[in-house]
């Protein structure tokens, strides 16, 4: 992947929580592991293959690869717990990401019928590109509710490339962050990341 528009904006926009919330998992320098860390990302970005216009999770693998060339260059690994608190408060006490969760909805028929295509249309690109993801949408009783069913996790390949799956259930909490912040409710059962056979995804307006 070339270190283009959209990599450069994601650590723009983050790097300064990152480096803000540093210190949730570690007692280095926080300007140095960010300086380190960046050079880090773009290699990470090098082998991963450009994503195919249209495609919804280019953002998601930007994140992992951020977090993830963080925890690599730093010189003690923190714990997963330790992981977790950084991440989450790094991505929730960014006003863009904010922003970002607070823009649209996910409970008109529109919206949906986009996710259903996305859903159909990630089969062929998760073929093509492992490093995104695939799955299906399933409606809910109505339209303030529906679910999605990941069979394959670009971030859990990438983290398994790196030899560091082990910081994967940090990213994986966050989704319950994600809905809170956007006006759901979030539940799941299973996820790829604990070896299960697929990430079971509800979502629910709240009223």
């Amino acid at each position: 992947m070339k270190n283009g528009l959209m990599p450069q904006a994601m650590w723009r926009c983050f790097q300064g929580s990152f480096m803000r919330e540093m210190y949730r998992m570690s007692k280095e320098n926080p300007r140095k592991v960010m300086a380190k860390a960046r050079k880090c990302y773009q290699n990470i970005l090098v082998d991963i293959p450009e994503f195919e216009k249209g495609d919804p999770f280019l953002t998601n693998i930007l994140s992992a690869a951020m977090l993830a060339s963080v925890y690599l260059e730093l010189e003690e690994k923190p714990n997963l717990e330790q992981v977790t608190d950084f991440y989450h408060h790094a991505m929730t006490n960014n006003m863009i990401m904010k922003c970002f969760l607070k823009l649209g909805s996910k409970y008109t028929p529109k919206a949906q019928a986009k996710l259903k295509r996305q859903g159909e249309e990630s089969v062929r690109r998760s073929e093509r590109n492992p490093y995104t993801w695939c799955f299906r949408y399933e409606t809910g009783r109505n339209i303030n509710c529906y679910s999605a069913i990941f069979t394959h996790c670009g971030i859990l390949y990438l983290l398994k490339l790196l030899d560091i799956p082990e910081i994967c259930p940090a990213m994986c909490t966050y989704d319950y962050d994600m809905a809170e912040l956007s006006g759901s409710t979030f539940i799941r059962k299973f996820t790829l990341a604990g070896g299960e056979p697929c990430c079971d995804c509800h979502w629910t307006r709240k009223s």
